[in-house]
């Protein structure tokens, strides 16, 4: 039976956590929703990815893909939803119940602990 869980990564984890899943990444197509209160839009769909990455100097998470980069300014709090080893999607949180969902089309093997 494969178990589902999400769980939050701490702040201070954040660089080095998406610096790991990185390498497992790298041509994965994903899709990123943005969602506020107000509004549900899929920003993108089936990006080929390069890597995630957090920079805490400028407070945002970079989502890199093959054809341009979408970046997520000033998160807040990020979730990872798993089904086993893999990840399916990660939640990132923002201001005024905005968020954004980076949905993995084909789950990510998480890194080994």
């Amino acid at each position: 039976m494969v178990t589902h869980e999400t769980r939050e990564i701490p702040k201070n984890s954040w660089r080095v956590f998406f610096d790991s899943i990185s390498k497992e990444i790298r041509g994965k197509a994903v899709d990123v929703t943005v969602c506020s209160p107000v509004f549900r839009a899929h920003q993108c769909c089936l990006w080929e990815l390069n890597g995630l990455t957090y920079d805490p100097h400028d407070d945002a998470l970079i989502v890199s893909c093959r054809e341009q980069e979408h970046v997520i300014d000033c998160p807040e709090s990020v979730r990872i939803e798993r089904e086993g080893l893999s990840i399916r999607s990660i939640d990132v949180q923002k201001h005024a119940g905005e968020h954004e969902l980076i949905t993995f089309i084909d789950p990510v093997l998480l890194p080994a602990a």
